[in-house]
Order: C-alpha cells, then sequence, then structure tokens
C-alpha cells in the first residue's frame, strides 16, 4: 500500500516593520513520555532574536501541549518585555481558540 503525504508549500514573511514574529511548535514524543515546545522570536528584518525550548513530563494531549506552549510563549515574551508579537502557530484547533 502507497501512502500519499500532502506537504504544504509554506514561505515564512516578515512581520510587519516594527513588530516582532513568533514561532511556536510542540512535539510529542511517546517514547520518552514528554512533549518538546520550541519558541523562536524574529524581527521585522527576518532576523534571529532568540530562541527557547522546554520539556514537559508527562505527555499531554496535542491540544494541551501546544495551547500550553503559546502560553509558555507569551509569558517568556512578557518577561523579556519584547511587545508588537505576531504569533505563528501550526494547529488549527489552537488558533481557532486563541484569536
Amino acid at each position: 500500500m502507497i501512502q500519499q503525504q500532502h506537504i504544504a508549500n509554506h514561505t515564512w514573511k516578515n512581520p510587519n516593520r516594527g513588530r516582532y514574529k513568533c514561532n511556536v511548535d510542540a512535539a510529542f514524543l511517546t517514547a520518552t513520555n514528554r512533549v518538546g515546545i520550541g519558541i523562536c522570536i524574529r524581527d521585522d528584518q527576518g532576523s534571529f532574536v532568540l530562541a527557547k525550548t522546554k520539556w514537559i513530563l508527562p505527555i499531554l494531549k496535542v491540544d494541551e501541549g501546544e495551547a500550553l506552549g503559546v502560553s509558555y510563549a507569551i509569558r517568556w515574551l512578557k518577561d523579556l518585555r519584547i511587545n508588537n508579537v505576531t504569533f505563528v502557530l501550526d494547529y488549527k484547533r489552537v488558533v481557532d481558540t486563541v484569536t
């Protein structure tokens, strides 16, 4: 049996002038019973600013892990006093809930 995988062709775009873009994603590792959170911040020129990773134990449901990643990102940016941020997420259920 042949399985086809649809891979979307997405191109990263700079945020509007004076804003930052924060990409947030979660990875779910059942073998190690944990969730990995990745956060990356870029400026309006597309230049790397900061990144952070975090491990969460035990593994969570996808909705919970992705939402928790956004929550960590928001708190981290607040601590860094970085404002004017556009968030980019890839999990539609969380995007629809947050927006």
